[in-house]
């Protein structure tokens, strides 16, 4: 009903159908055409044209400004939605783990938001199952994290497995270590993150029937708080190797546990059957490049 709409306003506007048809980019029969079927749908009469004369009835005058208000909020509709398609508009939330969102992202928000100025970016920072959620939920876009265990409406495109790293006071014991095994801090105090972090699920189902007993002296969630605490000689701590550049290491070492080795695969995490908007989708594209050179370069355990 827009053609009919946009060309009956276009005849009340110039009341005159040339001139209506020419506005319109139609034909006069097309045109005459769109206001008949119009009145017919309506069942009244709009329009009077004799010769020399075309003007609006009683009805037509009543229905005028409906009709004004409809080609308007199509119209607006339209730009708008153009907008969003030509990344004009619109907004891209992401959710990422605090190293990614420390390190990764800020470059890449930078260059997106000097392409596109008009596309408002908002960053969810938080734990493993803070950028899930939000995904899941619809809150995010798109995160960028560690694979879910429950896939439920989620797809993961792994990029590289981070590593998992003793973290240790140079003065320690074990700081002049290339390697260590799992078995050798067995007992030994540790600030270990707290259950509800991927990491730590990661361990404990690692760990699960090896004999190897953690003895966890503090829980925190961040990182970060895990490295500060090591710092104050709390005991031994657990880093993911792509928060190295993410936290201050001055004084502290980290060393690479193997045997056995638990790998945390990163990549993006979106919501299957779901569409993007296209400011999501450059946004998504942008951040995968990023995560794969430095996959490709050989430094994603010690670049982020």
């Amino acid at each position: 009903m827009y053609r009919h709409f946009q060309a009956f306003v276009a005849v009340a506007r110039h009341l005159h159908f040339t001139r209506a048809a020419e506005e319109i980019h139609i034909t006069q029969p097309s045109l005459s055409l769109l206001i008949r079927q119009l009145e017919e749908r309506l069942n009244v009469k709009l329009i009077t044209r004799s010769t020399r004369q075309v003007a609006l009835t009683e009805m037509g005058k009543t229905f005028l400004p409906l009709a004004e208000n409809a080609v308007s909020d199509l119209e607006s509709a339209v730009r708008h939605m153009k907008d969003l398609s030509d990344l004009q508009a619109g907004k891209v939330t992401v959710a990422a783990f605090p190293s990614v969102a420390a390190n990764q992202l800020p470059p890449i928000l930078v260059a997106y938001h000097r392409q596109y100025p008009k596309v408002k970016v908002q960053v969810v920072d938080g734990i493993w199952g803070t950028v899930v959620d939000t995904v899941r939920a619809g809150i995010a876009d798109f995160g960028v994290g560690s694979e879910p265990p429950e896939m439920e409406n989620l797809s993961f495109q792994k990029i590289y497995d981070d590593e998992i790293m003793l973290l240790a006071k140079k003065d320690h014991p074990l700081a002049g270590r290339k390697s260590l095994h799992w078995q050798e801090i067995d007992g030994e105090e540790i600030v270990v993150l707290s259950a509800d972090t991927g990491v730590r699920q990661s361990i404990d189902a690692a760990l699960m029937g090896t004999g190897i007993t953690l003895n966890p002296i503090m829980e925190p969630a961040l990182v970060q708080t895990a490295a500060a605490l090591v710092v104050a000689g709390a005991g031994l701590g657990v880093i993911l190797s792509s928060y190295l550049t993410a936290v201050q290491m001055d004084g502290l070492v980290a060393i690479p546990l193997t045997k056995p080795n638990i790998p945390r695969p990163v990549g993006i995490i979106t919501r299957r059957n779901w569409q993007l908007t296209p400011a999501a989708e450059v946004m998504l594209e942008m951040v995968a490049a990023s995560l794969n050179t430095k996959k490709a370069s050989g430094i994603s355990s010690e670049g982020f």
